[in-house]
């Protein structure tokens, strides 16, 4: 999972069963019951994953499907259409609108799963993009990292975009300077990966900003997809998924180490356990204290 997913659905029940299905799959959903709300919680997320009907109460959903295409950022994410309209003619024109997929309802919630599950790769593979088109850096060969350090960092909610800009470019020169390899994630975090704990530690204490963090450490693929004149990274794998399920539970400011993370530093620093971790994500941490950031 790799950000936050916006349902845009104005019946209630529907609306709930979504979300239920998405949070138990360990999936952060946000509903919207119409597209005010939506264009509202759309800024405010900067989901990865968009997921609309195309009857809502105040507007067409498919203008607004041509809307998001046409924003700035319209290519950020991916939507997936879930309608009650099953006419080949109007899937067809819903994709043609600015869909990625289309499922109509009812829905089986295994077919529904394994979709969103496509849709993050897509969400993935535009961020890959984008990354190497700012950054264009050193690329690793692909292969297995079965030890990878494993550092997300997460900005603080309402800040100035100009600024968090400008801390997100910083922030990625510093993780480069401390020997990870940064990748941007679709809501604006970002991910290292470092090729020890230890460094990726190291990096965490100097981070020059105070944003959420996670230290994990666990096996990683990393590959890449190559095209003429790009190339977009990707990097995968259940220790990347219980990482970014803490970033979203931790409150801003936080600096977490998983406890597998902690055992794997030859001098651990202290860090006192942070119940919460092993209570609600089922991922045992400790929360570095003010003095080791």
């Amino acid at each position: 999972m790799i950000g936050p997913i916006l349902i845009v659905e104005d019946q209630p029940q529907e609306a709930q069963a979504l979300s239920e299905l998405l949070r138990w799959s360990l999936r952060p959903a946000v509903v919207a019951p119409d597209l005010r709300t939506a264009r509202r919680r759309l800024l405010e997320l900067r989901p990865s994953v968009i997921i609309p009907d195309l009857n809502l109460p105040d507007g067409d959903g498919l203008t607004w499907l041509k809307e998001l295409r046409s924003l700035t950022f319209g290519w950020n994410f991916t939507i997936l259409v879930i309608s009650g309209r099953t006419d080949p003619d109007q899937t067809a024109e819903a994709l043609l609108a600015g869909a990625d997929d289309y499922l109509t309802k009812p829905y089986a919630p295994q077919e529904l799963l394994a979709r969103i599950a496509v849709a993050e790769r897509l969400a993935a593979l535009r961020a890959g993009f984008r990354w190497l088109t700012a950054f264009r850096p050193p690329l690793p060969g692909p292969g297995r990292y079965a030890s990878a350090g494993i550092l997300i960092l997460r900005s603080p909610e309402g800040k100035d975009r100009e600024a968090l800009r400008l801390e997100w470019a910083q922030g990625v020169r510093h993780l480069r300077q401390a020997d990870g390899m940064p990748l941007p994630l679709p809501d604006g975090s970002l991910l290292a990966l470092f090729l020890s704990v230890a460094r990726a530690l190291e990096a965490l204490r100097s981070f020059p900003f105070l944003w959420t963090a996670v230290l994990h450490v666990g096996s990683v693929e990393l590959g890449w997809l190559e095209a003429p004149g790009f190339a977009a990274g990707t990097i995968i794998g259940e220790a990347i998924r219980e990482a970014l399920r803490l970033a979203y539970l931790a409150p801003a400011g936080m600096r977490l180490i998983t406890e597998v993370a902690y055992a794997a530093l030859a001098s651990p620093p202290l860090a006192r356990p942070w119940e919460p971790a092993a209570r609600i994500a089922g991922l045992p941490a400790r929360e570095l204290p003010e003095g080791e950031r």
